[in-house]
């Protein structure tokens, strides 16, 4: 077995955070017929503030008006009030979505409720976009931020709440526009670490707002990983990583690939299972020779499925000298181990001889890259004394002793 050694380390940091997502709850409205009330058609999964689907005043329409996918969405005018309970649910990070439109001139309010229950609702946000294009959001305080949006398009709106940590982010077509504590609510007056609903309520005149693809989505956090590092000493490119949490985290596999090949497996590192304690991970790839590697890692849960690492690159260069080392152990037996490097491409000979010069052992007869190499010598079928091993290249020659006790 030959492998590069290199006496300079190099070393990559990334920090990256493996998410998968579930949805728990979808809703495109296109199996509804346009023109009849929401929660009417489906009370299991929408409601009204009073909690009376076909409610004259508070359930909202299905409307064909407008429609992000499909052909239907539903639309909140003044006094509306429609509900998608969730949960509840008091730990876990969740992502409640969906798409908007808002026709010029016309108006908009919505929120997200740690606890739906009419008038002892608590409110953890809620977001007023006003006529013309201006939005105001309380959150963890009165008009805690600003923003703008557009009329007469869909417009991607986000509301993402992690109980673990007690935070909370509202975003719109990408963009975040407000990190704030969940339990602070809307207001600042406090709240209970809680996700149960969603309400898109028609609070004046002019509100007229289309609601589409609808989800709520819990994010899974499989493995939080801290840190991904690889280095290179000594012929071993030395891979080590961190993780601050982990669930359900069966295996770690380790691929590589060189330039001009596709990724391959070329090992396996058990994790932790679930657990919120750091852990810490190594493994060292020996079977490398000079070149340029990109390494990553896929992460395994117990039901299969998957996510990958952010990619490393570490550079395994050519020596800078021909040089033969001392052979280990020594005294040896019957095997030990010789480690040469040659600073230029070529054909090598590395032999072994006796004392009065005759030759034993041929390790090595060919051509070789550049690079460090290791060979093992067993020595089983000679007997006991000192012999001479001799590296020899078209330049070059080095010869040194090792002695064999039986």
């Amino acid at each position: 077995m030959k492998k590069v050694l290199l006496s300079l380390s190099l070393i990559f940091v990334f920090s990256v955070l493996s998410i998968a997502q579930v949805t728990v709850f979808s809703d495109n409205f296109d199996s509804y017929l346009a023109g009849q009330q929401l929660a009417c058609q489906n009370p299991t999964d929408w409601t009204t503030w009073s909690s009376l689907p076909c409610d004259p005043v508070e359930d909202g329409y299905v409307s064909s008006n407008y429609a992000h996918s499909g052909s239907n969405s539903f639309v909140i005018v003044q006094n509306n009030d429609q509900v998608h309970e969730i949960g509840p649910y008091t730990s876990g990070k969740w992502e409640v979505n969906w798409q908007m439109y808002i026709p010029t001139g016309a108006s908009g309010y919505f929120n997200t409720l740690s606890i739906f229950a009419g008038a002892a609702s608590e409110w953890g946000m809620q977001a007023y976009l006003n006529v013309g294009g201006a939005g105001t959001l309380d959150a963890g305080g009165v008009t805690a931020a600003t923003f703008t949006y557009p009329n007469d398009t869909w417009i991607f709106v986000q509301v993402i709440v992690d109980l673990d940590i007690d935070q909370a982010q509202f975003w719109m077509d990408g963009t975040m526009i407000y990190q704030w504590q969940w339990t602070l609510g809307a207001l600042g007056g406090g709240g209970s670490l809680q996700l149960n609903a969603n309400d898109f309520f028609g609070a004046v005149a002019t509100d007229e707002t289309y609601y589409d693809d609808y989800q709520v989505l819990d994010l899974i956090i499989p493995v939080e990983l801290t840190s991904f590092t690889a280095s290179v000493n000594e012929g071993n490119v030395v891979l080590n990583w961190s993780t601050a949490t982990e669930t359900n985290n069966h295996l770690f596999e380790i691929e590589r690939k060189a330039v001009t090949s596709e990724y391959i497996t070329i090992g396996y590192v058990e994790g932790a299972g679930t657990t919120t304690e750091p852990q810490n991970y190594s493994y060292a790839d020996n079977e490398v020779e000079t070149g340029t590697y990109t390494y990553r890692l896929k992460q395994v849960d117990f039901d299969g499925t998957f996510t990958y690492s952010n990619e490393v690159e570490v550079d395994v260069t050519a020596p800078l000298s021909f040089n033969l080392d001392q052979n280990y152990p020594n005294p040896f037996n019957p095997t030990t181990n010789i480690n040469y490097s040659i600073q230029e491409a070529g054909n090598i000979i590395l032999a072994v001889y006796n004392t009065v010069g005759e030759k034993v052992a041929v390790l090595v007869n060919g051509y070789s890259e550049a690079g460090h190499f290791e060979v093992s010598f067993d020595a089983s079928n000679l007997t006991s004394g000192v012999y001479l091993y001799k590296l020899q290249s078209a330049n070059s020659v080095q010869t040194k002793k090792m002695m064999l006790l039986k």
